[in-house]
């Protein structure tokens, strides 16, 4: 079977950007193991105090999957509009009081599903549960619950 056939069977794997909210070490190194190219927010910038707009765009422009736990960030009209200029995908973990231990757990209880959404494309924001994968609505008149 020829690269070029293969690639058009298996999905491609993208690019991970880490958001410092999920961590430097433990996420990153499972996506890392699980063969992403994956940098943190601090790799990647020098520093964790990067505008959410400003990150957002960058990883937009550079086709880059964010992974965070921020899946609020669709009800502020900034970081919203962000992500749908930025055509963004995003993977939130919707718990936020989950140990780092739950987070790779969740993040990799979820990989098959999550892996099905790598050629759509964006924007679009997965929450990320451990009882599955659930596409979140960025239209503005959407209900804030998550």
């Amino acid at each position: 079977m020829s690269s070029q056939s293969s690639e058009l069977t298996s999905p491609s794997r993208p690019r991970i950007l880490v958001d410092h909210s999920l961590g430097r070490k433990a996420v990153p190194e499972f996506f890392r193991g699980e063969g992403f190219d994956t940098t943190t927010i601090f790799d990647f910038f020098g520093r964790t105090d990067v505008p959410d707009t400003e990150w957002i765009k960058v990883a937009g422009e550079q086709d880059i999957v964010v992974a965070c736990k921020d899946a609020r960030i669709r009800y502020r009209p900034a970081e919203r509009q962000a992500v749908m200029d930025a055509r963004l995908r995003m993977l939130c973990l919707t718990s936020g009081n989950m140990t780092t231990f739950d987070q790779v757990e969740c993040f990799r209880s979820n990989l098959s599903a999550i892996e099905r959404w790598w050629n759509t494309p964006g924007p679009w924001i997965l929450a990320v549960r451990r009882a599955g994968v659930e596409s979140l609505s960025l239209d503005s008149n959407a209900g804030a619950e998550v």
